[in-house]
């Protein structure tokens, strides 16, 4: 079977359907099927920022329920549940409803306003469903940093299902679940030294930078080599405490979250970010599964 890989969509179905007509998929039955059986790979974060949220959400369930796509979580769908479970020990909700928190899934809100039972009873229960990870033949797929101790972790602990007891136990902080989830869906990062601070995407302030844990080695020489976004200053300084945490499998992982800008490129053969910025008027991406085995800096890729 070969797959389509896609990443982040948020709610972009416009371009959505575009990509996947270029991808040679159909409409039959108001579902995108391919002719020659290929399936798509979606790497999460269906929802918030975009146009289109719930238009996105039915194309991808829709193939997903025919078997025509597979799909994992991404953080905003990991997010969403928190926001609306509430918790029954401790009173309110497992995700905050504070400015920042409402703003980032504010576009989701309001376009589901008029369909909140769809939201409730239909997305919001597929979501608790989707993996955390797939794992093919050739090929594997997560939303922002595989790290095989924690996906073994999961594999052990994880049931299937984001349930009561797993988000209580997510909600307090530095739980083996807190830092699995985080780490997985959310991406590695470290806290910066000296006081240095940066504002993120959102104009939020932040002390912790994310990790390009899928930077090659041999290509960490200073901060800014295995950061995102951090202070110039900082950047420019010489890593001192190790080359920090590196995919070493020989399986290539697909995985978004990152909003990378530009055309796709390969950093890293074994390790692929898709997720190009569609939100920001960047480039909706897809990869081709059969060019894994002969992967340069550009084959593979369809935008």
């Amino acid at each position: 079977m070969n797959y389509d890989i896609i990443g982040d969509i948020h709610g972009h179905a416009d371009e959505l359907e575009k990509l996947l007509q270029k991808l040679g998929y159909n409409l039959l039955n108001g579902i995108y099927e391919h002719s020659e059986q290929r399936k798509v790979l979606f790497l999460g974060d269906y929802i918030d920022r975009g146009p289109k949220i719930r238009e996105t959400l039915h194309i991808v369930k829709n193939m997903c329920d025919t078997g025509n796509a597979e799909a994992i979580m991404g953080n905003h769908e990991f997010n969403a549940v928190c926001f609306h479970t509430t918790d029954k020990k401790n009173g309110g909700y497992y995700r905050k409803h504070t400015f920042t928190e409402i703003n980032q899934h504010f576009e989701t809100l309001k376009q589901f306003k008029d369909f909140s039972e769809e939201w409730k009873d239909l997305f919001l229960p597929w979501f608790k469903k989707l993996p955390l990870f797939i794992e093919k033949d050739n090929f594997r797929a997560v939303h922002a940093c595989w790290d095989d101790k924690h996906i073994n972790w999961l594999k052990n602990n994880f049931k299937g299902k984001l349930t009561n007891d797993f988000l209580a136990n997510f909600n307090k902080n530095k739980s083996i679940e807190n830092v699995v989830i985080e780490e997985t869906l959310k991406g590695k990062e470290i806290n910066l030294s000296n006081g240095h601070t940066f504002f993120d995407k959102d104009g939020v302030e932040r002390k912790e930078c994310r990790v390009k844990w899928w930077q090659p080695i041999e290509k960490r020489v200073k901060n800014s080599d295995i950061l995102m976004m951090c202070p110039l200053e900082y950047g420019n300084e010489f890593i001192e405490d190790g080359k920090g945490f590196h995919y070493t499998s020989n399986k290539t992982v697909f995985f978004g979250h990152y909003w990378l800008k530009g055309n796709p490129v390969v950093e890293n053969n074994k390790a692929i970010c898709l997720d190009y910025s569609v939100a920001k008027k960047g480039h909706l991406v897809a990869f081709k599964s059969e060019y894994i085995s002969a992967i340069n800096k550009e084959e593979g890729f369809i935008y």
